[in-house]
């Protein structure tokens, strides 16, 4: 074993940040292996995909092997049209910003789950 990630939730969005692209529009009722299959035919291999569903459903998230992979996702796949919709593939970490207000604290709808604590 490495060693690395005892009991740390589920799932294998392990990874750097900068190795994950947030995917956004997708139809809700898409396949990860049909979003994996788009993805790998750009040329550029996945790590992992995830397809979320219930109240993130329509959202996605794909990990690749390096951050490189994950900007050149970005920049060829954003706005690919998958079942009819065009799909936003999106930088997991957001770019910093200079002006200062951009940091506000996000908005969450009254009806989000709390937090989970991590242990």
């Amino acid at each position: 074993g490495k060693g690395k990630g005892k009991g740390k939730g589920k799932g294998r969005l392990s990874g750097a940040p900068e190795q994950k692209v947030w995917i956004g529009n997708l139809p809700e009722d898409l396949k990860w292996k049909d979003l994996q299959t788009t993805i790998d035919e750009s040329g550029i291999k996945s790590a992992w995909v995830e397809v979320f569903g219930g109240k993130n459903a329509g959202t996605g998230a794909v990990v690749f092997k390096t951050a490189e992979d994950a900007l050149e996702a970005v920049a060829k796949l954003n706005g690919t049209v998958i079942g009819g919709q065009a799909v936003v593939f999106d930088t997991w970490v957001p770019n910093p910003k200079e002006e200062g207000d951009e940091d506000a604290p996000q908005e969450t709808s009254q009806d989000a789950p709390p937090p989970v604590p991590v242990a």
